[in-house]
């Protein structure tokens, strides 16, 4: 990742998925709104755009086991000289990398319904930004001032988006819990696209950056605040296009056939028993109708 192309790719992930996640998120609580039903945040969403059975399909799931594959095998190549593996730095980025890759595996098992915890959707993710931040926590030694910096507000951002992901996973019915790990997502892809830029400008420019200047600090924690009113600002706006898109065309009934099936399970005893809330707190069983004899 010492390259501006390996600030770029994970910025481009964070990116993507941050875009994905606040157009499904609106786009949900929108729906509830005029159904006059329950938002329910999840960490993933189907992919309605697409037909017939690939929207159902866990297509982001997919793309994010892509999108780690690709980022893991490139810091292993790149750490090769000689046929060994010698950059640590590398490895330390390929090892993010394998975190996120493992949350979109697991996403992958839950759809097909492997036998595993509830909720381990959310605990993948929690793990794979835990490992970025002690990644990241320790990644600075021997680094410039600035360098260090660009990094600790980078770590800033982890620590909140793991905030919000424990949020999330206790109040799943507010929509500002999903907005908010979203939000630090988004500022993520954009900072690291501002570090790739700051340290490792792909331009010619007339003055480089003085790694241990004072007011290039303060200019750098500058451009950190407008990253922070910027991406606010971003996902306003496309809260705003998608209820005006909401408010012109009808009702689909994809997201609620989802929460339903979430909702909906078998009792011990046989019957079917629906869950008034994700958290279990209360059920109703609906005995089936004895047989006629």
């Amino acid at each position: 990742m010492g390259t501006f192309a390996g600030h770029a790719l994970p910025g481009t992930f964070f990116l993507i998925f941050a875009f994905w996640y606040t157009v499904q998120i609106f786009n949900r609580y929108f729906q509830c709104q005029k159904r006059n039903s329950r938002f329910t945040a999840t960490i993933a969403f189907p992919c309605t755009c697409l037909c017939g059975r690939l929207r159902k399909w866990p297509v982001e799931a997919v793309i994010k086991i892509f999108f780690a594959t690709v980022g893991f095998c490139g810091e292993i190549i790149t750490g090769m000289e000689n046929g060994e593996f010698v950059v640590m730095g590398n490895g330390q980025h390929a090892t993010m990398f394998f975190a996120f890759g493992l949350s979109g595996v697991l996403e992958l098992l839950t759809y097909f319904k492997a036998p595993l915890p509830p909720d381990i959707d959310y605990i993948s993710i929690i793990l794979a930004f835990m490992i970025e931040l002690i990644l990241f926590h320790f990644h600075l030694h021997g680094r410039t001032a600035l360098d260090i910096l660009l990094h600790i507000l980078l770590i800033y951002i982890i620590c909140a988006n793991l905030i919000s992901i424990f949020i999330e996973m206790k109040f799943r019915h507010n929509v500002l819990a999903p907005l908010a790990r979203t939000y630090f997502i988004m500022l993520q892809g954009t900072w690291f696209w501002q570090v790739g830029f700051i340290l490792y400008s792909p331009f010619p420019t007339p003055s480089l950056w003085k790694a241990e200047d004072h007011d290039e600090m303060m200019l750098a924690t500058m451009y950190f605040a407008w990253h922070c009113v910027a991406c606010f600002i971003v996902m306003l706006l496309i809260g705003a296009i998608v209820s005006c898109y909401q408010k012109g065309r009808g009702t689909t009934f994809d997201d609620d056939d989802m929460i339903m099936k979430r909702l909906i399970h078998t009792g011990t005893n046989g019957q079917t028993v629906v869950s008034l809330n994700d958290d279990s707190e209360s059920d109703i069983e609906y005995q089936k109708p004895a047989m006629v004899q």
